[in-house]
């Protein structure tokens, strides 16, 4: 139901289930990127490679 209420309140209750390990963020993730592959990261979002990529910095 993410944003059907606050989203202050919504987010906050999401990461309350990461922290108390109910919620299994890293099986959401695609792929990794690191600072200096941000442009590749993007290209492959438009070419609907990739959904749900996270950069690290």
């Amino acid at each position: 139901y993410y944003g059907s209420v606050s989203p202050h309140e919504t987010f906050s209750k999401i990461v309350d289930f990461y922290t108390r390990g109910l919620l299994d963020i890293e099986s959401l993730i695609t792929r990794h990127y690191n600072l200096d592959q941000i442009n590749e990261g993007f290209d492959a979002l438009a070419r609907g490679e990739d959904a749900r990529g996270v950069i690290l910095y």
